[in-house]
């Protein structure tokens, strides 16, 4: 856990990821990839392989499955393979998924703190699984991936979680496992903590430089106070 400036500094509002922040969610999305693959005739891939191309939006999940080594694929296809995929993930994208450990608890710890979610995954898959692990109440506002024009490593799905907000965005924590989650704190000018337990590679999160890292979802709580514990 990295300790520099900001540990111990309050946070006014936390902006967080989803997959591989909040939700283990890697076996559905690959099951579900593969299932896609499968469609095409095409074999498996291993989950670590499949989990390593998450994290830029479904479009860029499936152009990476369906082109894997170098296989040529054409705009209808990557189209045909997105039907595909939508219709198995929403049927089963809550198959194995689950929140990480300390979630719920860490989420309530600092419920007097505006908190907002950013993720590149779509709308419709994003509203299911918050509503399912009884998430969504804990977000002021919810951005997913279709809801603006540039996915993250864009700063557009963090400034539209701060619309309204008359916050600093150098008083905002970003929290998420991806270079995407750091870039765009960095980009507004944000904190940045980096998950070294979600799906991208621990190093890889890390050559992003993040203002911090967590090895757990609860250790969020001894790096920034709520407003209970400063009053």
């Amino acid at each position: 856990m990295g300790r520099n400036k900001y540990h111990g500094r309050r946070a006014k509002a936390f902006i967080f990821d989803l997959d591989g922040t909040l939700i283990n969610s890697a076996r559905d999305i690959a099951n579900s990839a593969n299932f896609t693959r499968l469609h095409f005739n095409l074999p498996e891939l291993s989950e670590e392989i499949t989990v390593s191309y998450i994290g830029d939006g479904v479009e860029k999940l499936m152009q990476r499955m369906l082109g894997h080594e170098y296989r040529q694929t054409s705009p209808e296809e990557v189209a045909e393979g997105l039907t595909v995929f939508r219709e198995h993930y929403g049927n089963h994208c809550l198959d194995h998924t689950v929140a990480y450990p300390g979630v719920m608890t860490t989420l309530a710890h600092f419920h007097r703190i505006p908190m907002m979610l950013a993720t590149n995954k779509p709308r419709s898959f994003t509203d299911i699984i918050l509503s399912s692990l009884h998430l969504g109440p804990a977000f002021r506002a919810v951005v997913a991936g279709d809801d603006v024009e540039n996915k993250k490593p864009a700063p557009d799905a963090l400034q539209k979680c701060l619309q309204g907000l008359d916050i600093d965005p150098a008083d905002v924590a970003v929290v998420g496992d991806s270079p995407n989650d750091i870039n765009a704190a960095k980009s507004i000018g944000a904190m940045s903590v980096g998950c070294t337990y979600g799906l991208v590679a621990a190093g890889i999160m890390k050559s992003a430089g993040p203002d911090l890292t967590i090895d757990s979802f609860d250790e969020l709580k001894t790096l920034f106070p709520s407003r209970d514990t400063l009053e």
